[in-house]
């Protein structure tokens, strides 16, 4: 007789911890380590990012063309379509390098957060394509858009930490740990869910999705939160929102990106040797930090 498959029981709920005055020492033992979210009032607070605004951006680049999901347009039409609260969404500037995009910014970002460091994405790996994935993963991106629900439950590329920063308007994350994740439909060889709306699932065609149970937090103007690689997350954005995203991995996840790296190869065997120097490297800065 075949064994008989164990029926899943329903999720505890989980709650976010929102902290301030919080030392290295804090965050690394009580978030990073044991991967907890955890939203951070004050991590920024020194940034000139703080002023940021549709109306700042406006007048400071009147002209400016930028590259949308929706095309090209100028910095004018953007603004107007992402502050009218249209029911349907508008254009989105999505995860784009500021350095690229509004270069002369890059100081409002600064100083890093000491939350965010050591960072091990930026570097040399001797394999170029690798390289360059993880020196893009390691620049500073910004999101920026009008109210919309994000279509898309999902895990962060790489197995990366996000470092999560509103600098205008709410943005309300929805976010599943990674045992959860047997409820949650992925989408196999993806880091995506079949879940496209957590609000309203279809039950008939995913029913164990009823056992999983969401935190769900709302992150204002000047807080950041702490994504941990592996948790899932979507987001949805009451109005006009700005955020700014520091990818992160170090000798809490680098074990998780060497993997990650492997598993998305298309020679994963020939792989395997370069994932031997990769370890290594972590290995190394692992004892130096």
């Amino acid at each position: 007789m075949p064994a008989e498959k164990a029926t899943p029981t329903t999720a505890k709920p989980i709650s976010i911890d929102r902290r301030s005055n919080l030392s290295y020492e804090e965050f690394k033992n009580e978030y990073l380590l044991p991967r907890k979210p955890v939203i951070i009032t004050d991590a920024t607070a020194k940034w000139k990012a703080s002023t940021w605004t549709p109306q700042f951006f406006l007048e400071r680049y009147p002209n400016k063309i930028l590259t949308t999901d929706q095309g090209e347009m100028k910095m004018e039409a953007f603004i107007d379509a992402i502050t009218n609260n249209s029911d349907t969404p508008g254009p989105f500037l999505r995860e784009q390098p500021l350095k690229d995009v509004f270069p002369d910014l890059v100081d409002h970002v600064q100083p890093t957060p000491s939350y965010v460091t050591p960072n091990w994405l930026g570097g040399k790996y001797l394999v170029g394509s690798v390289t360059r994935r993880l020196n893009r993963e390691s620049f500073i991106e910004v999101n920026f858009c009008g109210r919309r629900i994000f279509p898309y439950l999902h895990i962060d590329d790489l197995g990366v930490h996000a470092f999560i920063t509103q600098h205008y308007g709410d943005k309300e994350l929805v976010i599943y740990p990674p045992d959860q994740e047997p409820w949650l439909y992925r989408k196999p060889g993806t880091r995506f869910s079949e879940i496209v709306d957590v609000d309203h699932p279809d039950l008939q065609q995913y029913p164990l999705f009823a056992n999983a149970k969401a935190a769900r937090v709302v992150v204002k103007a000047g807080e950041s939160a702490f994504m941990p690689s592996g948790w899932w997350h979507t987001t949805r954005v009451p109005g006009t929102s700005l955020s700014t995203v520091i990818s992160l991995s170090n000798a809490s996840n680098w074990p998780d990106l060497v993997d990650y790296l492997q598993r998305d190869s298309y020679r994963p065997k020939l792989f395997s040797f370069y994932a031997m120097y990769l370890r290594s490297v972590g290995f190394l800065r692992s004892r130096l930090s």
